[in-house]
């Protein structure tokens, strides 16, 4: 009896057409994967195709007794470029077998390392080019692009297209780049339409015309002027079949040409712009990928062979992201039966979906993890057969393995041994282009030397020229100090307090550089002092700080002058300074030098102030070290009024709110609560779990209480001239407005510090002397905990005399914030929602409104407004897990339940799609029935069985359970059950309340599950966090 091949329901004539995207059919082909599991079927335009991707099934469709290459619709159109080459040929074509014959020995060992010097020569040009703009933005896949273009190029048919000595890319990757997409969309259009669309048909045989042309150039140059070299172009012209004495005819010499230009450098160029991103994400893997690299003062092609944990990185990286991510097979025969019962026929494509099949969770464990260290020690070579396929198959395989892999060792090698790297965006997510093959977009870099590259070509690095503007600064910091300020910031804070602390470096006799923690990796100056500035993120290195953590782990010998400080937020107990506590103690134990203790930055408590304390002490220890006295500045920062505009912008990516809806509407207890469904920027996606990072602008009640109390109008413009860095932008005229509303946090709490501050620019002596005291015993209850702000305390003391241009230099930059993003990518990949409480309530110091900054803005905006947003991945565990049928225990409260609703629309999209789901469970807690949100939404998926929710209302509680960990206590057994069947565990809500009550409770089980203490059983949580529980909570 077979088993029935799912597959989506199909529209009148275009069958599943509606189910891809045209502009990135794989992430359709995923999300479907995701929805109808590792085999379903699709009808698009009446070519019926099964999609596969469970290892089991793929290995057996590798049999090629039973099964060859397909050349599906893509590859058809394909063949208006390539013809019968090696990659678009029929198996049965006579012109495959002929070239595969003469050409295979190209391919050789011997030949291979024949290539050796002309990649290193192209290679060198890569590496020389990178030193000339070290420090400037490098965008990897153009670079990568011409890197093997010019390989294939001159190893082949030698042909130097000169890609790096042009300022574009050269013509033939626009027109190949053309003709892939286009070749993509065409078989998703019927004939009538491409025939209508006269101009696009026009470029796509144009750009042909092209490539054929340059091919036949090249060959005629050849034939013109002969050569013995043993190259791939002489083996195509002259080379035989030994058997037959046939050679390749001019036509298919040309078909050749393009198969091996195009294929031999557009997958290459892929596979390295891919492994320099996981690299880059992944510093520990960097660190020992760089360590192998460094143990060779040359690369040779005899070094190459050496390069196992390199040649690790890359065959992860190809798991991840197989560049050429399917391939397509065909039954030879009709009603083949496939594993688990599936019937195919003949007139059935069978396409292979890579990135699934290399994540098959039967295979891998933790699939979406980079972990090089799988592949070492026997794990590749023993890996079940057919699980790891991104070279394609059998005998229709790619022919060019061997000579994108020597590429790929020597390029990845000579970068790591001349180059630290670091994003541009430290928060850069994976985006994906697709073509034919896929590759990163807007993936950019800057790269800092670590050796002059000793390269054959006579380089010299390009020196930028001083602004005027610079060289006065020059000369009047010429007699500071130098000191070095590196700090790891993920929302912004750390960065202000860097800038604020090189602002005023000057003043004390010094000449400040800021730069990110990544970027002092090997290059800590012994000179002068280093201070580092950083926070935690849930116990980890901030984005920017990865590399140096991994860096100093690899224990350096530092001779170094240094100072930490941390940020942190005391509600996250267990990792509460934890990545500054361990860099000082690294530190330290590498040999290097503190000039004061450890400060620490506790947002909940006196931010600011603590940083402003620990500041001075660090200025007074070092002039008292060091000798200095104050210096005697111009004012940092000045204001003058002009008349102009200037746009905004931090986050450069833009959104479109599609809708808003109000959930709940606020009571005495209860805030209102938004849900709001947002078109995300074009070319972004998300998975299950991750952020919304949005930046708003402060609420218009306050940015006009601020005009008000320094007398400025709406339409004021300003000009801000600083001597020193700022985020203020300088120079160019711009709305006093904007600036307020856009740049500051305006509601950020005093500090001690500048209350003393305000207080000695207070005329009146009562106000002066009541100011006063609050910046001692009295800051706590009158200043914290009433969050009062540099505008509130100038509102409550008017006699206090401060300018304009200092008031703007009390304030921190505006931040970034976060927001779990409540949907899944399968409801719909290109709009997330979110769910967030309106902050709106009387401010605690009794005098006027406190209105959240975020929620507020978000508030204010009405559909179709654009909002500066992006995509940020959360935490690599808080996502669902890839096998369905593991089961997930949830627990939230209020709006916590935001990404749960994401995991819960996912699991009922699969199970309505009839997918395996394994137990659902949602732990609940709300103040009343109420704030209940999506109550109507989860029970529809509770009665479809995709959940089952467990719900408690505090204020409305009839019994002694009060609070979610009350429900998770008493479900204790059921949850040991479920412990033990390998359940994956989630939290998101209150860090203080909710994330510290359900950790507690949870080790009370572990102790009654397994009969231990309370630190045996705080081992075991810890153990099982690094991927069965994990934890997304908020202040």
């Amino acid at each position: 009896m077979t088993t029935s091949i799912p597959q989506p329901q199909e529209t009148f004539l275009f069958g599943n057409i509606g189910e891809l995207d045209p502009n990135f059919v794989l992430g359709s082909f995923q999300r479907l994967e995701k929805l109808y599991g590792s085999i379903y079927r699709l009808n698009i335009l009446g070519d019926k195709m099964v999609i596969v991707s469970s290892q089991e099934i793929v290995n057996f469709l590798c049999d090629e007794s039973k099964f060859d290459k397909q050349i599906g619709r893509p590859l058809e159109e394909l063949r208006n470029l390539g013809g019968d080459g090696l990659f678009t040929a029929h198996t049965s074509e006579p012109n495959w077998k002929l070239a595969h014959k003469i050409l295979m020995p190209t391919f050789g060992p011997q030949a291979i390392r024949d290539m050796f010097p002309s990649m290193m020569d192209i290679c060198s040009q890569l590496i020389l080019r990178w030193e000339r703009f070290a420090g400037q933005e490098i965008d990897v896949t153009d670079n990568l692009t011409r890197l093997t273009l010019d390989t294939i190029a001159l190893c082949s048919f030698n042909y130097r297209f000169n890609s790096f000595y042009q300022e574009k890319m050269h013509r033939f990757v626009d027109a190949m780049v053309n003709i892939l997409e286009e070749s993509s969309r065409r078989t998703q259009r019927l004939q009538l339409q491409n025939t209508l669309m006269i101009k696009t048909t026009r470029r796509y045989f144009d750009d042909i015309a092209y490539l054929h042309q340059l091919c036949d150039e090249i060959v005629q140059q050849r034939r013109e002027q002969s050569s013995d070299t043993n190259d791939l172009l002489n083996r195509m012209i002259n080379g035989k079949d030994p058997d037959t004495g046939y050679q390749l005819s001019n036509e298919n010499i040309r078909y050749q040409m393009i198969t091996f230009l195009v294929a031999g450098h557009e997958t290459t160029s892929g596979l390295l712009s891919f492994t320099l991103y996981y690299l880059l994400k992944n510093p520990q893997a960097l660190e020992k990928a760089r360590a192998e690299a460094d143990q060779y003062d040359n690369l040779t092609v005899d070094t190459l062979k050496n390069l196992k944990y390199i040649d690790a990185v890359l065959k992860e990286t190809l798991r991840l992201q197989p560049t050429a991510p399917l391939f397509a097979l065909h039954p030879k025969e009709d009603k083949i039966i496939l594993p688990g019962g599936y019937e195919v026929n003949h007139d059935e494509t069978i396409l292979v979906l890579l990135h699934e099949l290399q994540r098959d969770p039967k295979i891998w464990d933790r699939p979406e993890e980079f972990l090089p260290e799988r592949m070492l020690n026997g794990g590749f070579e023993n890996l079940p057969p057919n699980s790891w396929k991104p070279f394609g198959n059998g005998q229709r395989a790619c022919i060019g393995r061997p000579f994108a892999w020597q590429e790929s060792l020597l390029t990845i090698a000579l970068i790591l041994k001349h180059f630290h790297m670091e994003f541009v965006d430290p928060t850069y997510d994976l985006r994906i282009k697709q073509t034919l093959t896929i590759k990163p977009t807007g993936l950019k870099i800057r790269v800092r030397s670590r050796q002059q590259a000793s390269l054959p070509l006579g380089i010299t690095k390009k020196q930028p020229e001083k602004t005027s503007e610079q060289s006065s600064n020059s000369i009047r910091n010429s007699h500071l100090r130098p000191m070095t300020i590196l700090f790891g910031s993920n929302s912004g804070s750390c960065e202000s307090f860097a800038s604020t602390l090189a602002s005023e470096a000057p003043l004390h006799g010094f000449n400040a550089r800021i730069a990110t923690l990544d970027s002092a990796v090997s290059s800590l100056p012994s000179d002068q002092p280093v201070i580092i500035i950083t926070a935690s993120y849930e116990g980890k290195p901030c984005e920017n700080a990865k590399q140096f953590v991994a860096y100093l782990e690899s224990k350096p010998q530092l001779s170094i002058n240094y100072a930490v400080f941390g940020a942190g937020h005391h509600d996250w107990v267990t990792t509460y300074q934890k990545i500054p506590i361990y860099i000082d103690e690294m530190l330290t134990n590498a040999g290097g030098t503190r000039i004061i203790e450890l400060g620490h930055g506790d947002a909940a408590g006196d931010f600011f102030g603590a940083f402003e304390s620990w500041k001075e002490t660090l200025f007074q220890t070092l002039q008292k070290t060091i000798g200095i006295e104050n210096v005697i500045g111009e004012e940092k920062l000045s204001i003058e009024i002009v008349n102009s505009t200037r746009n905004l912008g931090q986050i450069t990516d833009v959104g479109i709110l599609r809708e808003t809806k109000v959930l709940t509407i606020a009571t005495e207890i209860n805030p209102t609560i938004l849900h709001m469904e947002i078109e995300l920027p074009k070319g972004q996606t998300y998975r299950s779990g991750d952020y919304l990072a949005i930046l708003p602008t402060n609420p218009i009640q306050i940015v006009h209480r601020v005009l008000q109390r320094f007398q400025l109008s709406t339409d004021t413009h300003i000009k801000i001239h600083s001597s020193t860095d700022t985020f203020f932008p300088t120079g160019h005229p711009v709305s006093a407005f904007d600036i307020i509303s856009g740049y500051v946090e305006l509601a950020q709490l005093i500090s001690k510090k500048q209350i003393e501050t305000l207080a000695s620019l207070c005329k009146n002596e009562n106000e002066q002397t009541k100011l006063a005291k609050l910046a001692g015993d009295l800051y706590q209850t009158e200043i914290l905990e009433k969050r009062l702000s540099v505008l509130d305390i100038l509102e409550m003391y008017p006699s206090c005399e401060l300018t304009f241009p200092h008031y703007l230099r009390m304030l921190p930059s505006l931040r970034i914030r976060q927001y779990s993003i409540s949907s899944s990518p399968l409801w719909n990949s290109e709009c997330a929602t979110i769910t967030l409480d309106i902050i709106n309530a009387p401010a605690l110091s009794g005098h006027g409104q406190y209105y959240g900054v975020a929620s507020n803005y978000l508030a204010s905006l009405r559909k179709g407004d654009r909002l500066s947003c992006t995509v940020r991945a959360s935490n690599v565990g808080f996502h669902l897990p890839s096998d369905t049928k593991v089961p997930v225990v949830m627990i939230a409260a209020g709006t916590g339940i935001a990404p749960f609703r994401g995991f819960i629309q996912e699991r009922a999209a699969q199970m309505i799609c009839g997918r395996d789901i394994g137990p659902t469970i949602l732990y609940y807690g709300c103040r009343t029935q109420q704030d209940f949100v999506y109550a109507n939404e989860l029970d529809r998926w509770s009665k479809l069985g995709a959940v089952e929710i467990k719900i408690v209302f505090s204020r409305q509680s009839i019994d002694e359970k009060k609070y979610v960990h009350d429900l998770i206590w008493e479900d204790r057994n059921e949850i040991a059950k479920l412990y033990h069947e390998g359940a994956r565990f989630y939290t998101c809500g209150s860090a203080k309340k909710l994330a510290t009550s359900v950790k507690e409770c949870f080790l009370k089980i572990i102790a009654d599950d397994q009969k231990c203490d309370e630190e045996t059983a705080g081992k075991i949580l810890e153990k099982i966090s690094i991927d069965r529980y994990n934890v997304d909570v908020y202040a």
